[in-house]
Protein backbone atom coordinates (compact mmCIF):
# COMPACT_ATOMS: atom_id res chain seq x y z
CA UNK A 1 0.00 0.00 0.00
CA UNK A 2 1.54 3.31 -1.04
CA UNK A 3 0.71 6.78 -2.29
CA UNK A 4 1.08 6.31 -6.04
CA UNK A 5 0.16 9.72 -7.39
CA UNK A 6 -0.26 13.33 -6.26
CA UNK A 7 -2.22 15.81 -8.37
CA UNK A 8 -2.28 19.47 -7.33
CA UNK A 9 -4.26 22.33 -8.85
CA UNK A 10 -4.21 26.02 -7.88
CA UNK A 11 -2.10 25.71 -4.74
CA UNK A 12 0.19 28.72 -4.26
CA UNK A 13 2.54 28.87 -7.27
CA UNK A 14 1.34 25.55 -8.69
CA UNK A 15 -1.32 25.87 -11.37
CA UNK A 16 -1.09 22.13 -12.03
CA UNK A 17 1.25 19.30 -11.03
CA UNK A 18 0.84 15.59 -11.67
CA UNK A 19 3.52 13.58 -9.86
CA UNK A 20 3.90 9.78 -9.86
CA UNK A 21 5.54 8.32 -6.75
CA UNK A 22 7.46 5.09 -6.21
CA UNK A 23 8.37 3.51 -2.89
CA UNK A 24 11.48 5.69 -3.10
CA UNK A 25 11.18 8.99 -4.95
CA UNK A 26 13.71 11.82 -5.21
CA UNK A 27 12.44 15.20 -6.45
CA UNK A 28 14.66 17.96 -7.83
CA UNK A 29 13.86 21.34 -9.35
CA UNK A 30 14.78 24.99 -9.23
CA UNK A 31 13.49 27.45 -6.64
CA UNK A 32 9.76 28.26 -6.94
CA UNK A 33 9.12 25.00 -8.75
CA UNK A 34 6.82 23.51 -6.12
CA UNK A 35 9.05 21.26 -3.99
CA UNK A 36 8.19 22.94 -0.68
CA UNK A 37 4.53 23.34 -1.70
CA UNK A 38 4.38 19.60 -2.45
CA UNK A 39 5.48 18.82 1.10
CA UNK A 40 3.02 21.36 2.52
CA UNK A 41 0.14 19.78 0.58
CA UNK A 42 0.97 16.30 1.87
CA UNK A 43 1.32 17.60 5.41
CA UNK A 44 -1.97 19.47 5.19
CA UNK A 45 -3.88 16.51 3.76
CA UNK A 46 -2.28 13.57 5.60
CA UNK A 47 -0.17 15.09 8.36
CA UNK A 48 -2.38 14.25 11.33
CA UNK A 49 -5.61 12.72 12.59
CA UNK A 50 -7.57 16.01 12.61
CA UNK A 51 -9.19 17.69 9.64
CA UNK A 52 -12.33 16.70 7.80
CA UNK A 53 -14.91 19.48 7.45
CA UNK A 54 -13.15 21.46 10.19
CA UNK A 55 -9.92 21.73 8.20
CA UNK A 56 -9.04 25.01 6.55
CA UNK A 57 -6.61 26.33 3.95
CA UNK A 58 -4.62 29.48 4.57
CA UNK A 59 -5.30 32.66 2.61
CA UNK A 60 -1.88 32.46 0.93
CA UNK A 61 -2.55 28.91 -0.28
CA UNK A 62 -4.97 30.04 -3.00
CA UNK A 63 -3.58 30.77 -6.43
CA UNK A 64 -4.95 33.86 -8.18
CA UNK A 65 -6.28 33.97 -11.72
CA UNK A 66 -5.34 36.69 -14.21
CA UNK A 67 -8.22 38.86 -12.95
CA UNK A 68 -6.99 38.55 -9.35
CA UNK A 69 -9.72 36.15 -8.19
CA UNK A 70 -8.67 33.28 -5.95
CA UNK A 71 -9.12 29.86 -7.56
CA UNK A 72 -10.44 26.65 -6.03
CA UNK A 73 -7.74 24.37 -4.67
CA UNK A 74 -7.99 20.73 -5.73
CA UNK A 75 -5.76 17.95 -4.45
CA UNK A 76 -6.14 14.34 -5.60
CA UNK A 77 -4.20 11.61 -3.80
CA UNK A 78 -4.17 8.13 -5.34
CA UNK A 79 -3.46 5.18 -3.04
CA UNK A 80 -2.42 1.97 -4.78
CA UNK A 81 -3.12 -0.99 -2.51
CA UNK A 82 -2.81 -3.94 -4.87
CA UNK A 83 -4.45 -7.28 -4.31
CA UNK A 84 -1.81 -8.35 -1.81
CA UNK A 85 -2.25 -5.37 0.52
CA UNK A 86 -1.97 -6.25 4.20
CA UNK A 87 -4.97 -6.09 6.50
CA UNK A 88 -5.37 -2.59 7.86
CA UNK A 89 -3.72 -0.99 4.85
CA UNK A 90 -6.88 1.08 4.36
CA UNK A 91 -9.80 1.90 6.68
CA UNK A 92 -12.31 -0.95 6.65
CA UNK A 93 -15.15 1.37 5.61
CA UNK A 94 -13.12 2.44 2.58
CA UNK A 95 -12.25 -1.15 1.72
CA UNK A 96 -15.88 -2.16 1.85
CA UNK A 97 -17.08 0.77 -0.26
CA UNK A 98 -14.40 0.40 -2.94
CA UNK A 99 -14.21 -3.41 -3.13
CA UNK A 100 -15.21 -4.97 -6.47
CA UNK A 101 -18.26 -7.17 -6.55
CA UNK A 102 -16.26 -10.36 -6.18
CA UNK A 103 -15.11 -9.11 -2.79
CA UNK A 104 -11.38 -8.82 -3.46
CA UNK A 105 -9.41 -5.85 -2.15
CA UNK A 106 -9.37 -2.71 -4.29
CA UNK A 107 -6.30 -1.90 -6.32
CA UNK A 108 -6.76 1.86 -6.13
CA UNK A 109 -8.55 4.44 -3.98
CA UNK A 110 -8.57 8.21 -4.51
CA UNK A 111 -9.01 10.96 -1.93
CA UNK A 112 -10.00 14.39 -3.20
CA UNK A 113 -9.43 17.54 -1.13
CA UNK A 114 -10.79 20.92 -2.22
CA UNK A 115 -10.44 24.43 -0.86
CA UNK A 116 -13.20 27.03 -0.97
CA UNK A 117 -11.65 30.36 -2.08
CA UNK A 118 -14.34 32.33 -0.21
CA UNK A 119 -14.12 30.68 3.21
CA UNK A 120 -10.88 28.65 3.09
CA UNK A 121 -12.81 25.54 4.13
CA UNK A 122 -11.20 22.17 3.32
CA UNK A 123 -13.58 19.51 2.08
CA UNK A 124 -12.88 15.96 1.06
CA UNK A 125 -14.47 12.95 -0.55
CA UNK A 126 -13.42 9.44 -1.49
CA UNK A 127 -13.45 8.21 -5.09
CA UNK A 128 -13.04 4.86 -6.81
CA UNK A 129 -10.50 4.28 -9.56
CA UNK A 130 -13.00 5.60 -12.13
CA UNK A 131 -13.47 8.87 -10.25
CA UNK A 132 -16.93 8.02 -8.94
CA UNK A 133 -17.80 9.07 -5.36
CA UNK A 134 -17.77 6.33 -2.71
CA UNK A 135 -20.33 6.10 0.08
CA UNK A 136 -18.31 5.48 3.26
CA UNK A 137 -20.67 6.51 6.04
CA UNK A 138 -18.90 8.86 8.46
CA UNK A 139 -16.46 10.44 6.00
CA UNK A 140 -14.63 12.45 8.68
CA UNK A 141 -13.99 9.33 10.75
CA UNK A 142 -12.67 7.48 7.71
CA UNK A 143 -10.31 10.36 6.90
CA UNK A 144 -9.03 10.42 10.49
CA UNK A 145 -8.37 6.68 10.28
CA UNK A 146 -6.57 7.09 6.93
CA UNK A 147 -4.36 9.79 8.44
CA UNK A 148 -3.65 7.53 11.38
CA UNK A 149 -2.67 4.66 9.10
CA UNK A 150 -0.64 6.73 6.62
CA UNK A 151 0.51 10.00 8.18
CA UNK A 152 3.20 12.12 6.55
CA UNK A 153 6.39 12.16 8.58
CA UNK A 154 8.05 15.46 7.64
CA UNK A 155 11.78 15.92 8.23
CA UNK A 156 12.54 19.52 7.29
CA UNK A 157 16.07 20.69 7.94
CA UNK A 158 16.18 23.69 5.61
CA UNK A 159 13.62 25.99 7.24
CA UNK A 160 14.35 29.72 7.63
CA UNK A 161 16.03 30.72 10.86
CA UNK A 162 13.60 32.15 13.41
CA UNK A 163 15.36 34.72 15.63
CA UNK A 164 15.36 33.74 19.28
CA UNK A 165 15.61 35.93 22.36
CA UNK A 166 18.88 35.50 24.24
CA UNK A 167 18.37 34.92 27.97
CA UNK A 168 20.73 34.71 30.92
CA UNK A 169 19.92 31.61 32.97
CA UNK A 170 21.47 30.29 36.13
CA UNK A 171 22.30 26.59 36.54
CA UNK A 172 19.91 24.53 38.72
CA UNK A 173 20.68 24.45 42.45
CA UNK A 174 22.10 20.96 42.18
CA UNK A 175 24.81 22.25 39.90
CA UNK A 176 23.81 19.71 37.24
CA UNK A 177 22.77 20.70 33.75
CA UNK A 178 19.60 19.30 32.23
CA UNK A 179 21.81 17.16 29.99
CA UNK A 180 23.09 15.33 33.07
CA UNK A 181 19.64 14.09 34.04
CA UNK A 182 19.00 10.44 33.17
CA UNK A 183 16.84 9.91 30.10
CA UNK A 184 15.70 6.99 28.00
CA UNK A 185 16.79 6.42 24.40
CA UNK A 186 13.56 7.81 22.97
CA UNK A 187 13.92 11.08 24.88
CA UNK A 188 17.59 11.35 23.90
CA UNK A 189 16.82 10.77 20.22
CA UNK A 190 14.03 13.35 20.26
CA UNK A 191 16.27 15.94 21.94
CA UNK A 192 19.08 15.52 19.40
CA UNK A 193 16.56 15.57 16.55
CA UNK A 194 15.23 18.93 17.75
CA UNK A 195 18.80 20.20 17.90
CA UNK A 196 19.45 19.08 14.32
CA UNK A 197 16.19 20.51 13.03
CA UNK A 198 16.85 23.94 14.52
CA UNK A 199 20.63 24.22 14.04
CA UNK A 200 21.99 26.60 11.41
CA UNK A 201 25.32 24.88 11.07
CA UNK A 202 27.24 21.82 12.28
CA UNK A 203 25.97 20.15 15.44
CA UNK A 204 28.70 19.38 18.02
CA UNK A 205 30.14 15.91 17.67
CA UNK A 206 29.42 15.04 21.30
CA UNK A 207 25.72 15.71 20.82
CA UNK A 208 25.64 13.52 17.73
CA UNK A 209 27.47 10.74 19.57
CA UNK A 210 24.87 10.84 22.31
CA UNK A 211 22.11 10.53 19.70
CA UNK A 212 23.90 7.63 18.00
CA UNK A 213 24.23 5.82 21.32
CA UNK A 214 20.52 6.31 21.93
CA UNK A 215 19.70 4.85 18.48
CA UNK A 216 21.79 1.80 19.32
CA UNK A 217 20.06 1.46 22.69
CA UNK A 218 16.61 1.73 21.11
CA UNK A 219 17.62 -0.85 18.53
CA UNK A 220 18.59 -3.29 21.28
CA UNK A 221 15.38 -2.53 23.16
CA UNK A 222 13.18 -3.14 20.14
CA UNK A 223 15.04 -6.33 19.23
CA UNK A 224 14.16 -7.83 22.59
CA UNK A 225 10.43 -7.22 22.28
CA UNK A 226 7.72 -9.00 20.34
CA UNK A 227 7.17 -7.74 16.85
CA UNK A 228 3.70 -6.30 17.46
CA UNK A 229 4.70 -4.19 20.45
CA UNK A 230 6.44 -1.27 18.77
CA UNK A 231 4.34 -0.52 15.71
CA UNK A 232 5.83 1.99 13.24
CA UNK A 233 9.04 2.43 15.25
CA UNK A 234 9.83 -1.23 14.84
CA UNK A 235 8.89 -1.08 11.16
CA UNK A 236 11.50 1.61 10.59
CA UNK A 237 14.13 -0.37 12.49
CA UNK A 238 13.17 -3.75 11.02
CA UNK A 239 15.99 -3.99 8.49
CA UNK A 240 18.53 -2.91 11.12
CA UNK A 241 17.71 -5.67 13.63
CA UNK A 242 19.65 -8.45 11.94
CA UNK A 243 23.24 -9.23 12.81
CA UNK A 244 25.81 -7.91 10.38
CA UNK A 245 23.41 -5.33 8.95
CA UNK A 246 26.05 -2.62 8.80
CA UNK A 247 24.64 -0.39 11.56
CA UNK A 248 27.60 1.57 12.94
CA UNK A 249 28.06 1.76 16.70
CA UNK A 250 28.77 5.25 17.95
CA UNK A 251 32.27 4.84 19.36
CA UNK A 252 33.49 6.83 16.35
CA UNK A 253 31.83 9.28 14.01
CA UNK A 254 33.35 7.65 10.95
CA UNK A 255 30.12 5.85 10.10
CA UNK A 256 28.02 8.86 11.05
CA UNK A 257 26.21 9.19 7.74
CA UNK A 258 24.25 6.00 8.22
CA UNK A 259 23.65 6.70 11.90
CA UNK A 260 22.55 10.27 11.27
CA UNK A 261 20.05 9.28 8.59
CA UNK A 262 18.43 6.78 10.93
CA UNK A 263 18.56 9.25 13.83
CA UNK A 264 16.65 11.87 11.84
CA UNK A 265 13.89 9.46 10.81
CA UNK A 266 13.48 8.03 14.30
CA UNK A 267 13.48 11.46 15.90
CA UNK A 268 10.72 12.71 13.61
CA UNK A 269 8.72 9.50 14.12
CA UNK A 270 8.97 9.65 17.90
CA UNK A 271 7.92 13.30 17.85
CA UNK A 272 4.89 12.40 15.73
CA UNK A 273 4.00 9.58 18.13
CA UNK A 274 3.90 12.12 20.95
CA UNK A 275 1.41 14.25 19.01
CA UNK A 276 -0.98 11.72 17.49
CA UNK A 277 -2.09 8.20 18.27
CA UNK A 278 -0.32 5.60 16.17
CA UNK A 279 -0.96 1.87 16.15
CA UNK A 280 0.69 -1.28 14.86
CA UNK A 281 -0.78 -0.84 11.35
CA UNK A 282 0.58 2.70 10.92
CA UNK A 283 2.90 3.04 7.91
CA UNK A 284 4.09 6.65 7.55
CA UNK A 285 5.13 8.32 4.34
CA UNK A 286 8.58 9.68 5.19
CA UNK A 287 9.20 13.05 3.51
CA UNK A 288 12.75 14.40 3.87
CA UNK A 289 13.59 17.91 2.72
CA UNK A 290 17.23 18.44 1.70
CA UNK A 291 19.03 15.77 3.77
CA UNK A 292 22.36 17.32 2.76
CA UNK A 293 21.83 20.33 5.05
CA UNK A 294 23.63 18.73 8.02
CA UNK A 295 25.71 16.17 6.17
CA UNK A 296 29.23 16.39 4.80
CA UNK A 297 29.38 15.06 1.21
CA UNK A 298 31.51 12.14 2.46
CA UNK A 299 28.58 10.71 4.45
CA UNK A 300 25.72 11.44 2.06
CA UNK A 301 26.07 8.05 0.35
CA UNK A 302 25.73 6.27 3.69
CA UNK A 303 22.53 8.21 4.34
CA UNK A 304 21.07 6.99 1.03
CA UNK A 305 21.85 3.42 2.10
CA UNK A 306 19.71 3.97 5.20
CA UNK A 307 16.87 5.50 3.20
CA UNK A 308 16.83 2.56 0.79
CA UNK A 309 16.42 0.13 3.70
CA UNK A 310 13.64 1.93 5.56
CA UNK A 311 10.44 -0.09 5.73
CA UNK A 312 8.33 2.83 4.55
CA UNK A 313 7.56 4.85 1.44
CA UNK A 314 10.04 7.73 1.24
CA UNK A 315 9.94 11.04 -0.64
CA UNK A 316 13.03 13.27 -0.75
CA UNK A 317 13.85 16.69 -2.18
CA UNK A 318 17.49 17.64 -2.66
CA UNK A 319 19.78 20.27 -4.16
CA UNK A 320 22.91 18.15 -3.76
CA UNK A 321 24.78 16.73 -6.74
CA UNK A 322 26.72 14.48 -4.36
CA UNK A 323 23.48 12.97 -3.08
CA UNK A 324 22.16 12.44 -6.61
CA UNK A 325 25.34 10.57 -7.51
CA UNK A 326 24.07 7.68 -5.37
CA UNK A 327 20.42 7.82 -6.43
CA UNK A 328 19.17 5.40 -9.13
CA UNK A 329 17.98 7.37 -12.14
CA UNK A 330 14.64 5.57 -12.16
CA UNK A 331 13.49 7.11 -8.86
CA UNK A 332 14.31 10.67 -9.94
CA UNK A 333 11.57 13.23 -10.68
CA UNK A 334 12.63 16.57 -12.18
CA UNK A 335 10.16 19.45 -11.83
CA UNK A 336 10.12 22.11 -14.56
CA UNK A 337 7.84 25.16 -14.70
CA UNK A 338 6.41 25.59 -18.20
CA UNK A 339 3.44 27.62 -19.43
CA UNK A 340 2.30 28.24 -15.87
CA UNK A 341 2.24 24.53 -14.99
CA UNK A 342 4.75 22.32 -13.21
CA UNK A 343 5.78 19.33 -15.32
CA UNK A 344 7.30 16.29 -13.65
CA UNK A 345 9.84 14.48 -15.84
CA UNK A 346 11.22 11.01 -15.15
CA UNK A 347 13.15 8.25 -16.89
CA UNK A 348 10.42 5.88 -17.99
CA UNK A 349 10.82 2.12 -17.86
CA UNK A 350 12.46 0.64 -20.95
CA UNK A 351 13.67 3.94 -22.41
CA UNK A 352 17.30 2.93 -21.85
CA UNK A 353 18.54 -0.63 -22.20
CA UNK A 354 20.79 -2.12 -19.52
CA UNK A 355 24.03 -1.18 -21.26
CA UNK A 356 22.95 2.41 -21.92
CA UNK A 357 21.67 2.71 -18.35
CA UNK A 358 25.02 1.45 -17.04
CA UNK A 359 26.95 3.95 -19.16
CA UNK A 360 24.89 6.97 -18.29
CA UNK A 361 24.59 5.89 -14.65
CA UNK A 362 28.36 5.66 -14.39
CA UNK A 363 28.72 9.02 -16.11
CA UNK A 364 26.41 10.71 -13.60
CA UNK A 365 27.82 8.92 -10.55
CA UNK A 366 31.51 9.14 -11.38
CA UNK A 367 31.46 12.57 -12.97
CA UNK A 368 28.93 15.06 -11.63
CA UNK A 369 25.46 14.36 -10.29
CA UNK A 370 24.98 18.15 -10.44
CA UNK A 371 24.46 17.97 -14.21
CA UNK A 372 20.95 16.68 -13.49
CA UNK A 373 20.04 20.16 -12.20
CA UNK A 374 21.05 21.86 -15.47
CA UNK A 375 18.57 23.44 -17.86
CA UNK A 376 20.68 22.62 -20.93
CA UNK A 377 23.52 20.20 -21.62
CA UNK A 378 26.26 21.34 -24.00
CA UNK A 379 27.47 17.94 -25.17
CA UNK A 380 31.18 17.99 -26.08
CA UNK A 381 33.67 15.27 -26.96
CA UNK A 382 36.22 15.78 -24.20
CA UNK A 383 38.05 17.90 -21.66
CA UNK A 384 39.50 20.32 -24.21
CA UNK A 385 36.09 21.57 -25.33
CA UNK A 386 34.85 21.51 -21.72
CA UNK A 387 37.40 24.13 -20.63
CA UNK A 388 37.46 26.09 -23.87
CA UNK A 389 33.72 26.76 -24.18
CA UNK A 390 33.32 27.84 -20.56
CA UNK A 391 36.06 30.44 -20.94
CA UNK A 392 34.94 31.64 -24.36
CA UNK A 393 31.46 32.12 -22.91
CA UNK A 394 32.94 34.39 -20.23
CA UNK A 395 34.58 36.46 -22.96
CA UNK A 396 31.15 36.82 -24.56
CA UNK A 397 29.65 37.90 -21.23
CA UNK A 398 27.94 34.61 -20.28
CA UNK A 399 28.37 32.55 -17.12
CA UNK A 400 27.29 29.14 -18.37
CA UNK A 401 26.64 27.64 -14.93
CA UNK A 402 24.59 30.67 -13.84
CA UNK A 403 22.58 30.32 -17.06
CA UNK A 404 21.92 26.67 -16.29
CA UNK A 405 24.20 25.33 -19.04
CA UNK A 406 26.56 22.47 -18.18
CA UNK A 407 29.25 21.10 -20.48
CA UNK A 408 28.97 17.31 -20.50
CA UNK A 409 31.61 15.10 -22.13
CA UNK A 410 30.00 12.31 -24.15
CA UNK A 411 33.05 10.44 -25.50
CA UNK A 412 33.01 7.64 -22.89
CA UNK A 413 29.24 7.39 -22.60
CA UNK A 414 28.08 7.97 -26.17
CA UNK A 415 25.63 10.52 -27.53
CA UNK A 416 22.54 8.32 -27.56
CA UNK A 417 22.18 7.53 -23.83
CA UNK A 418 22.82 11.12 -22.78
CA UNK A 419 20.49 12.65 -25.39
CA UNK A 420 17.71 10.22 -24.50
CA UNK A 421 18.16 10.81 -20.77
CA UNK A 422 18.06 14.56 -21.34
CA UNK A 423 14.83 14.22 -23.31
CA UNK A 424 13.27 12.07 -20.58
CA UNK A 425 14.18 14.53 -17.82
CA UNK A 426 13.16 17.63 -19.76
CA UNK A 427 16.73 18.92 -20.18
CA UNK A 428 17.53 20.80 -23.40
CA UNK A 429 20.79 19.89 -25.18
CA UNK A 430 23.16 21.03 -27.93
CA UNK A 431 25.87 18.80 -29.42
CA UNK A 432 29.25 20.04 -30.66
CA UNK A 433 31.11 17.38 -32.64
CA UNK A 434 34.43 17.28 -34.52
CA UNK A 435 34.46 17.29 -38.30
CA UNK A 436 36.21 13.92 -38.63
CA UNK A 437 34.53 10.61 -39.40
CA UNK A 438 33.72 9.88 -35.75
CA UNK A 439 32.29 13.37 -35.22
CA UNK A 440 30.03 13.02 -38.24
CA UNK A 441 28.72 9.73 -36.83
CA UNK A 442 28.09 11.38 -33.45
CA UNK A 443 26.15 14.17 -35.16
CA UNK A 444 24.00 11.72 -37.14
CA UNK A 445 23.32 9.78 -33.94
CA UNK A 446 22.20 12.96 -32.18
CA UNK A 447 19.75 13.83 -34.97
CA UNK A 448 17.78 10.66 -34.12
CA UNK A 449 16.87 12.16 -30.73
CA UNK A 450 15.73 15.61 -31.87
CA UNK A 451 12.05 14.60 -31.66
CA UNK A 452 11.04 17.07 -34.36
CA UNK A 453 13.16 19.99 -33.17
CA UNK A 454 15.29 21.87 -35.76
CA UNK A 455 18.79 20.48 -36.22
CA UNK A 456 20.44 23.90 -36.43
CA UNK A 457 19.49 24.66 -32.81
CA UNK A 458 20.81 21.40 -31.40
CA UNK A 459 23.63 19.92 -33.51
CA UNK A 460 26.83 21.64 -34.67
CA UNK A 461 29.77 20.04 -36.50
CA UNK A 462 33.18 21.71 -36.78
CA UNK A 463 34.47 22.51 -40.26
CA UNK A 464 37.81 20.89 -39.34
CA UNK A 465 38.74 17.45 -38.16
CA UNK A 466 39.25 18.50 -34.53
CA UNK A 467 39.04 21.52 -32.25
CA UNK A 468 42.80 22.25 -32.48
CA UNK A 469 42.68 22.39 -36.28
CA UNK A 470 39.56 24.53 -36.08
CA UNK A 471 41.24 27.07 -33.77
CA UNK A 472 44.40 27.11 -35.91
CA UNK A 473 42.41 28.12 -38.97
CA UNK A 474 40.21 30.63 -37.11
CA UNK A 475 42.77 33.09 -35.87
CA UNK A 476 44.90 31.29 -33.29
CA UNK A 477 47.77 29.85 -35.33
CA UNK A 478 50.28 31.95 -33.39
CA UNK A 479 49.23 30.38 -30.08
CA UNK A 480 50.11 26.90 -31.30
CA UNK A 481 53.34 28.03 -32.99
CA UNK A 482 54.51 29.70 -29.81
CA UNK A 483 53.62 26.68 -27.70
CA UNK A 484 55.52 24.42 -30.14
CA UNK A 485 58.36 26.94 -30.42
CA UNK A 486 58.05 26.95 -34.18
CA UNK A 487 58.05 30.43 -35.73
CA UNK A 488 56.70 31.41 -39.11
CA UNK A 489 60.27 31.95 -40.40
CA UNK A 490 63.79 31.33 -39.29
CA UNK A 491 64.24 27.56 -39.46
CA UNK A 492 64.10 25.19 -42.38
CA UNK A 493 62.35 22.67 -40.16
CA UNK A 494 59.70 25.20 -39.21
CA UNK A 495 59.03 26.08 -42.82
CA UNK A 496 58.52 22.40 -43.70
CA UNK A 497 56.18 21.48 -40.76
CA UNK A 498 52.47 21.17 -41.46
CA UNK A 499 49.86 22.69 -39.13
CA UNK A 500 48.96 19.19 -37.88
CA UNK A 501 52.59 18.45 -36.90
CA UNK A 502 52.97 21.82 -35.16
CA UNK A 503 49.80 21.20 -33.13
CA UNK A 504 51.01 17.70 -32.22
CA UNK A 505 54.35 19.11 -31.13
CA UNK A 506 52.65 21.76 -29.00
CA UNK A 507 50.46 19.09 -27.39
CA UNK A 508 53.54 16.95 -26.56
CA UNK A 509 55.18 19.91 -24.85
CA UNK A 510 52.03 20.84 -22.91
CA UNK A 511 48.56 19.25 -23.22
CA UNK A 512 45.48 19.83 -25.32
CA UNK A 513 43.41 21.27 -22.41
CA UNK A 514 46.32 23.59 -21.55
CA UNK A 515 46.47 24.78 -25.15
CA UNK A 516 42.70 25.34 -25.15
CA UNK A 517 42.95 27.51 -22.03
CA UNK A 518 45.84 29.42 -23.63
CA UNK A 519 43.64 30.10 -26.66
CA UNK A 520 40.85 31.25 -24.31
CA UNK A 521 43.22 33.64 -22.54
CA UNK A 522 44.35 35.10 -25.86
CA UNK A 523 40.73 35.41 -26.94
CA UNK A 524 39.89 37.29 -23.71
CA UNK A 525 42.80 39.65 -24.39
CA UNK A 526 41.65 40.35 -27.95
CA UNK A 527 37.99 40.76 -27.00
CA UNK A 528 34.60 39.16 -27.88
CA UNK A 529 35.08 39.79 -31.59
CA UNK A 530 37.86 37.21 -31.70
CA UNK A 531 35.59 34.31 -30.67
CA UNK A 532 35.12 32.14 -33.78
CA UNK A 533 31.57 32.71 -35.13
CA UNK A 534 30.73 28.98 -35.08
CA UNK A 535 31.63 28.64 -31.39
CA UNK A 536 29.83 31.89 -30.61
CA UNK A 537 26.71 30.42 -32.23
CA UNK A 538 27.01 27.20 -30.18
CA UNK A 539 27.32 29.13 -26.92
CA UNK A 540 24.49 31.53 -27.70
CA UNK A 541 22.24 28.69 -28.85
CA UNK A 542 22.86 26.77 -25.61
CA UNK A 543 22.13 29.84 -23.48
CA UNK A 544 18.93 30.48 -25.44
CA UNK A 545 17.81 26.87 -24.96
CA UNK A 546 18.46 27.16 -21.22
CA UNK A 547 16.49 30.38 -20.93
CA UNK A 548 13.59 28.92 -22.89
CA UNK A 549 13.58 25.68 -20.90
CA UNK A 550 11.98 27.20 -17.79
CA UNK A 551 9.11 29.59 -17.34
CA UNK A 552 10.36 32.09 -14.78
CA UNK A 553 6.93 33.55 -14.10
CA UNK A 554 4.01 32.19 -12.10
Amino acid sequence: MHLARVQIENFRGIARLDLALDRLTVVIGENNHGKTSLFDVLDRCLGGPGGGETGVWEYRDFRRAADGARQTIRILLTFDAGRGAAAGALPQELLAAAAPREGSQPQRVLVEFTGDPETGAMRHRFLDRDGEALEVGDSDAVLRRLRQLHPVLLIRLAQPLVPSVLQWTRPPPSGLDDDDEPEGPEEAITKVYHRLASARGPVPTEELRRGFLAVGALRDQVEGQVQSSMGPVRKVLESFLEEGNGFQRANSIGGGGQNLGLLLVLGALLEMRDQISLDVATTPLIAIEEPEVHLHPMVLSATWDVIERLQAQTLITTNSGEFLSDVPLGVLRRLVRRDGHIEAFQLRDGRLDEEALRRVGYHVSAKRGAILFARCWLLVEGETEFWLLRELARTLGYDLEAEGVRCVEFAQCGVGPLARLANELGIAWHLLADGDESGIIFAKDAVRFLEGRPKRHHVTTLDRRNIEGFLWHHGFEDVYREAARVGRRGTAEGDRMSPRRIVERAARKHSKPYLALTVAEECARRGPGSVPPLLRAVIESSVTLAREAVDEGF
